[in-house]
């Protein structure tokens, strides 16, 4: 995952600039300039800032975004959510053995 970009989208799709993230989050903008442009790792204690900034949580933060996932990935996902465990287990090995 690209952390920067996650940071950057969630960011534009609540209207706020890199400035104002930075000064809701506590961090500084030079920071945060360099943690969107993935010049700087973001500690987890940095990274809870962002997403408490954003209003979102840790696990909403790296869940994956269905809307960016390609139509075959999302069907995919679809069946195998109607799976058994025991189905399931033999499509990953099938998968990982193709």
């Amino acid at each position: 995952m690209d952390i920067g970009k996650r940071i950057r989208n969630l960011r534009e799709k609540q209207g706020l600039s890199n400035r104002q993230l930075a000064v809701k989050a506590g961090i500084s903008q030079p920071v945060m300039n360099r943690i969107e442009n993935n010049n700087r790792k973001a500690d987890i204690e940095t990274l809870e800032k962002i997403c408490e900034a954003l209003g979102i949580t840790l696990v909403d933060f790296f869940s994956t975004d269905e809307e960016e996932m390609p139509p075959e990935y999302l069907r995919l996902m679809q069946n195998a959510k109607n799976l058994t465990p025991k189905q399931l287990k033999i499509l990953n090995d099938i998968i990982e053995n193709f």
